[in-house]
């Protein structure tokens, strides 16, 4: 307890982080477990006759200020949008109510454990950080997302159940987008709720990539701007890219053997200097590279036109400008 509390925004899969990217207010009523029963539902009871009180005092103007709020979220395209957020270091003390405790070792677990005197009240006088920053900031994009035809009907699907809006394009043979490539990709260990989640490093970038009729564009300008990012930003903590719902994209299917490897990089080397130098340079550079054999020869497969260049791309685009 000695330790203090720390505030925090909770990721979209809960309800009170949810619906903060529907531009809505979220209240959690916990009633306190050491409460008796009776305690609990007429707390419960009277937190619900409040909030209809102050709906019929002041619906109206909260219908404005939500209406306000949509028309703001419409807006954000370029701009930089927080996805997750931290508490900083900074702390202030504050009293807080408890009790007297010791903390001993459990004859069970081993484990310190927190023994409370209720008999003994007390005020504590301990640190709460409550000053939040943004531990993850992404631009927004300008005009929308695409998603690729060969994931329209479950993404779109996925889309309607939050109500984004989305629309369906034709083919475009070339078109001036964003990609997200990783430079790293590390599943969870174990799966959580069916799913094996997905922790991915990288950047956007531009490149030039037709699109196959049948993708959606998801655009920006909606009131639901904050939740689509929320859904289709790789990074973002609930995305459907961190619950692993791209996966084959970060799987390596195609490869090189290592004796074809080995011709390959000596061809290499002889006919691209440039290579040869960056090669060598990385050796003397990098221990571990030089120490493992299967990464040298990554680096030579990587560059050589056999390579799929679609690992570790993400499947789904953004837009910085109207396609044509």
């Amino acid at each position: 307890p000695a330790s203090g509390f720390e505030d925090s925004v909770s990721p979209p899969r809960f309800s009170t982080g949810y619906f903060l990217l529907r531009n809505r207010l979220a209240m959690l009523v916990e009633t306190h477990s050491w409460k008796e029963y009776p305690v609990r539902v007429k707390i419960t009871r009277n937190t619900v006759v409040s909030v209809l009180e102050h709906v019929a005092r002041d619906g109206a103007t909260w219908l404005e200020t939500a209406h306000a709020a949509d028309q703001r979220a419409s807006r954000i395209g370029g701009k930089s949008m927080a996805l997750a957020y931290k508490a900083s270091p900074e702390a202030r003390t504050i009293d807080f109510r408890g009790y007297a405790y010791a903390r001993t070792h459990s004859e069970v677990s081993g484990a310190l454990m927190t023994r409370y005197d209720e008999s003994t009240p007390q005020i504590w006088k301990v640190p709460l950080r409550d000053v939040l920053k943004p531990s993850l900031s992404v631009t927004a994009p300008a005009v929308g997302y695409v998603v690729p035809s060969a994931h329209a009907q479950w993404v779109g699907q996925k889309l309607a159940q939050h109500g984004v809006r989305f629309s369906t394009l034709p083919h475009v043979e070339e078109a001036s987008v964003q990609v997200f490539r990783a430079s790293s990709a590390t599943p969870s260990p174990k799966s959580l709720e069916g799913h094996q989640r997905m922790a991915l490093d990288g950047s956007w970038r531009a490149e030039t990539h037709a699109i196959t009729a049948g993708s959606l564009l998801v655009p920006i300008d909606q009131p639901l701007s904050r939740l689509a990012m929320a859904l289709l930003e790789p990074q973002a903590p609930d995305s459907l890219a961190s619950w692993g719902q791209f996966n084959n994209a970060f799987e390596e299917k195609e490869y090189m053997e290592d004796y074809v490897a080995e011709m390959v990089a000596r061809d290499m080397l002889a006919a691209e200097p440039e290579l040869k130098a960056e090669f060598e340079k990385r050796l003397l550079a990098d221990p571990g590279f030089a120490a493992d054999p299967a990464a040298r020869l990554n680096f030579f497969y990587r560059r050589h036109e056999s390579f799929d260049e679609r690992l570790d791309l993400y499947p789904v685009m953004r837009l910085d400008a109207p396609l044509p």
